[in-house]
């Protein structure tokens, strides 16, 4: 198993300094390796020589290229990619309970040619991520020229029949999309929705296997004819109020951020969010200002939010225990009039499995929010001036109880070590030393969906873009530092 979080090694200049104190921007005292220290690789990799470097050795490698004069590229884009593992990957040891993150990627990238679309891709968002640990221009100007490569050859690629590879176009489209999270700013937005788009435009061509319209899944593959290494999942979709969807067959090899299908309670959430989404789409014209909609309208988007309301209470009730979250202690209130800072806003903190259920639940919480914010606003525009305190405070307690569940995650995701961390807020409040960055990228868009709701206060709301913004800086996912500027 791998050691506590300060297993990985910077070096700088003359001292060895770890990776915590490097995040945490103070002095480390030093490291003193030991006989006794041992890395062993991920559960469930296959044992290949190149994924036995430990990502202390690979820190410690990068950050000698990053300080000398000469650069062999093919070495640094190794040790890259081995950061970029142990920062970005999920590796589930129980495919029932967490399909993990970019689970199988690492084994993966072993086996690949070096050439392939596959290995440029995970190159480039390591490059990123590398770049952006180590403030190197250098880094980043290099992934601009590799992915303007990459979108070109991507895009004839998966147009060619003959020699796409369904499996390996499908994640290179999830690195380059993670790519553009990693580097987007507030300067180029432009340039990143372009990009976005153009991705997207690739994937749903008519030369695309992949349909990426279909109700409850992040990706679908349309042939089974080119899945030499991926079982399909077959499965019978329900409506909302029927049992779940009967899976035959799951996928034991890849997967995405993408609920266990044979999970059959997990599932069904899938096709809730579905109707969410359809929801959401039709609300927004509806009750824009601008719109004037029929009271017929505004009703049958009530009675719809309503039925997702319902769906969305029930579903907790039918997940495995082992995803039920663990209270670890409590932060209380300091200082009423300033604002918390990151993680340490007044709540229980709780933990998970692991970082995939932790978004599994925000999911649910977000879009029940979403669900929660159309009704109230429905609600409102029946009614107009005339309250009624009853329905309202049924509202209310339950934006509470799903606010409290989002915001008492903040400190399982971002921080480098929880234990740690409740220990400090027993007896105060000192800075947060940074955690792996996926546990940022998980929990970003929760966090920013939240702070543009008209149920959120306006306390909480800037709290919110203080933790995006923190995401942004001190986990090097420049998307999040866009989303902290945005208002609703």
């Amino acid at each position: 198993m791998w050691t506590h979080c300060g297993c990985l090694i910077l070096i700088q200049r003359l001292c060895q300094s770890c990776l915590n104190c490097g995040r945490a921007r103070r002095t480390c005292p030093g490291y003193e390796p030991s006989k006794d220290l041992k890395f062993i690789n991920y559960v469930g990799e296959d044992n290949l020589n190149v994924l036995r470097q430990p990502p202390s050795e690979s820190l410690h490698r990068a950050a000698g290229f990053n300080l000398s004069g000469t650069l062999d590229w093919s070495d640094v884009e190794q040790n890259a990619r081995l950061v970029f593992f142990n920062d970005y990957c999920i590796v589930s040891s129980n495919r029932s309970l967490s399909r993990g993150y970019l689970h199988g990627l690492q084994s993966m990238i072993a086996k690949a040619d070096p050439n392939s679309e596959l290995v440029q891709a995970c190159t480039l968002i390591a490059l990123a991520n590398l770049g952006n640990k180590f403030g190197n221009t250098m880094y980043r100007h290099r992934t601009e020229g590799l992915y303007s490569l990459l979108l070109r050859s991507f895009r004839l690629s998966i147009s060619n029949e003959a020699v796409f590879t369904t499996v390996e176009s499908l994640i290179t489209a999830a690195l380059m999309g993670l790519y553009e999270i990693i580097t987007s700013t507030g300067t180029y937005t432009g340039a990143h929705v372009a990009h976005a788009q153009g991705i997207s435009a690739i994937l749903i061509s008519k030369f695309s296997p992949f349909d990426l319209l279909c109700d409850g899944k992040l990706f679908q593959i349309a042939s089974s004819v080119p899945l030499e290494d991926l079982d399909v999942e077959v499965y019978t979709r329900p409506s909302l109020r029927n049992s779940p969807a009967v899976v035959t067959k799951a996928s034991q090899k890849f997967s995405l951020m993408c609920t266990p299908l044979f999970n059959q309670s997990s599932s069904a959430i899938d096709f809730i969010y579905a109707r969410t989404i359809s929801l959401m789409l039709r609300a927004e014209p509806l009750l824009g200002s601008e719109t004037e909609a029929t009271l017929d309208q505004i009703c049958q988007l009530r009675v719809e939010a309503e039925q997702l309301r319902e769906a969305y209470t029930t579903w907790p009730d039918t997940v495995p225990p082992a995803w039920t979250p663990k209270w670890l202690g409590t932060i209380s209130s300091k200082n009423r009039e300033t604002l918390p800072d990151v993680g340490y806003w007044p709540a229980t903190i709780s933990c998970y499995y692991d970082f995939y259920v932790a978004s599994l639940w925000n999911n649910y919480r977000k879009a029940s929010l979403l669900v929660l914010n159309v009704i109230l606003r429905c609600h409102y525009r029946i009614n107009g001036r005339f309250s009624d305190q009853t329905f309202e405070a049924s509202i209310q307690k339950d934006v509470e109880k799903l606010t409290e569940g989002i915001i008492s995650s903040v400190p399982y995701l971002l921080t480098a070590d929880l234990q740690i961390f409740v220990a400090n807020a027993a007896t105060g409040s000192p800075p947060i030393i940074p955690g792996r960055p996926l546990g940022g990228l998980l929990s970003m868009h929760t966090l920013f969906v939240l702070s543009t709701l008209s149920i959120t206060e306006e306390k909480l709301k800037n709290y919110i873009r203080n933790c995006l913004a923190w995401i942004g800086t001190r986990m090097g996912i420049s998307q999040a530092t866009v989303l902290s500027k945005k208002h609703a």
